[in-house]
């Protein structure tokens, strides 16, 4: 069988997706079975919507407060500006082409290039956009993306968050196939861990990034039989935090990082 050809398409964020994509672009480098041939770079939204640098920043600090604005705008210097840990140099490190997007994921010109890649499938990891069905049917198998929760539980935003506050004693990463619902295409496969008492999100939003990794390179092969997908239905649906769902976090004694 010829390895699998993937399209990988991410977001530029500064604090985990570095590690974890550098993580991931090996293991397909190592790998028999899967053949990274392009990458679709998004801007950072940690939202799940495009917005404005400025309108970002008031929000984090509206609803996380002043301790998590200082840690991540520190962070954000430190990594984005002065160590230059940006998506596009890990793709240049493996001399993978890739290019950033300056409109929607769904504009034409954008399907008449994944569609000129002859590309298997379209992996996401980390998605700030809307697929619509032009994107979904441009490869042979479709795409897919990573979700950091036990779907049909905590789909949506920041599951992280969710799991943490609602005192989960489990969670895990879900490989699944994207549709055009949120969160409810059918289910390749999952990876389970425990949540240790005293594990800040920060922590937890690496180790399933890493984790996913591991589902992927085991498991995406999976994708070429669709008699053994799993039904995604019923479960929970979480939007982003609002200041009150972050009072009860720190009243649980949760932390970020």
């Amino acid at each position: 069988m010829s390895k699998i050809r993937i399209i990988l398409l991410t977001q530029d964020d500064p604090f985990y997706l570095y590690e974890s994509t550098n993580d991931l672009l090996g293991k397909i480098k190592s790998s028999k079975n899967y053949e990274l041939v392009f990458g679709i770079i998004s801007s950072a939204s940690p939202f799940g919507k495009p917005e404005s640098f400025y309108k970002k920043i008031l929000k984090t600090f509206k609803i996380f407060g002043f301790r998590f604005f200082v840690h991540y705008t520190m962070s954000f210097i430190l990594r984005r500006i002065i160590l230059q840990k940006r998506i596009g140099n890990v793709f240049k490190k493996y001399k993978i082409p890739f290019i950033s997007l300056k409109s929607d994921i769904n504009d034409p010109k954008i399907e008449q290039k994944i569609k000129s890649l002859s590309a298997d499938l379209i992996l996401i990891i980390a998605g700030n956009q809307i697929i619509k069905k032009n994107i979904l049917n441009s490869t042979k198998f479709g795409v897919y993306n990573v979700h950091s929760s036990l779907l049909p539980d905590y789909k949506g935003l920041m599951p992280t968050f969710w799991v943490l506050k609602n005192n989960e004693k489990f969670t895990g990463v879900t490989l699944y196939k994207l549709t055009e619902g949120i969160d409810n295409g059918p289910i390749i496969s999952q990876k389970k861990i425990k949540i240790h008492k005293k594990l800040s999100q920060a922590k937890l939003i690496l180790k399933l990034k890493l984790l996913a990794n591991e589902l992927i390179i085991t498991d995406l092969i999976k994708i070429t039989d669709q008699s053994n997908y799993i039904a995604n239905t019923g479960g929970s649906y979480f939007k982003f935090p609002k200041k009150e769902d972050v009072i009860i976090f720190k009243a649980n004694n949760k932390k970020f990082f």
